[in-house]
């Protein structure tokens, strides 16, 4: 690796400790907020839902005909964002949907996140010059790839559970959905995870492929 490189992997190492730490700080606060000193009174839990509006579809075809005949630019709103609050009198429960629907993250989502920076921090303070394929490094590329799977199956699970329990509580007619942080990813979180793994087999190859130019020297 040439200076200029060894410098950036230095910078970037740096940025990503700085984050590793205030994701620790902001991990360590919801934690403590969410079990020790509850925002919700009592035994209250508030959900982040979505609410389809009644009559946007009849109001999405006006306006279309509206634009059509040479009006301006107009906005419909299909849904409207709120907070579903209720009592929960299972104490776990109560934690569990709290953690879930903290704010302004939720706590799987700065979790998640504190355990990719460690692991692409790890993976930049082990890269040598003359030596960037390192056995342990292929196993933190696998457990980041494995994280970001997973990471997709708690969006996908979590929200069907959460949608779950919100029509079992919600008035009836209501059609509430979670919303979720988790959701908001532009490329799916199992394809980078699968890109992630087959990468790591890449590096393993090059793992073997030094040990076996040592052993030739």
């Amino acid at each position: 690796m040439n200076r200029t490189t060894v410098i950036l992997i230095k910078v970037i190492r740096f940025l990503i400790l700085i984050i590793c730490v205030l994701g620790a700080i902001a991990a360590a606060f919801y934690l403590f907020i969410n079990v020790f000193d509850p925002q919700q009174p009592g035994d209250v839990v508030t959900l982040n839902v979505q609410q389809p509006l009644a009559g946007w579809e009849s109001q999405l075809k006006a306006t279309q005909q509206h634009v059509a005949t040479g009006k301006g630019a107009q906005v419909v709103s299909r849904a409207a964002n709120g907070t579903f609050v209720y009592r929960e009198a299972n104490a776990a429960k109560r934690l569990l949907l709290r953690l879930m629907n903290s704010s302004p993250q939720p706590f799987p989502y700065v979790v998640a996140t504190l355990t990719m920076c460690i692991l692409i921090y790890l993976i930049l303070r082990d890269i040598k010059p003359g030596a960037p394929f390192t056995p342990v490094n292929v196993r933190r590329l696998r457990w980041l790839g494995i994280l970001l799977i997973v990471c997709d199956l708690y969006s996908r699970t979590s929200t069907w559970w959460l949608n779950k329990q919100l029509a079992a509580l919600a008035p009836a007619g209501s059609h509430l959905t979670s919303v979720s942080y988790f959701n908001s990813s532009l490329l799916a979180n199992w394809l980078v995870g699968v890109m992630l793994l087959i990468l790591a087999a890449g590096y393993q190859r090059g793992v073997e492929l030094a040990e076996e130019a040592e052993l030739t020297v």
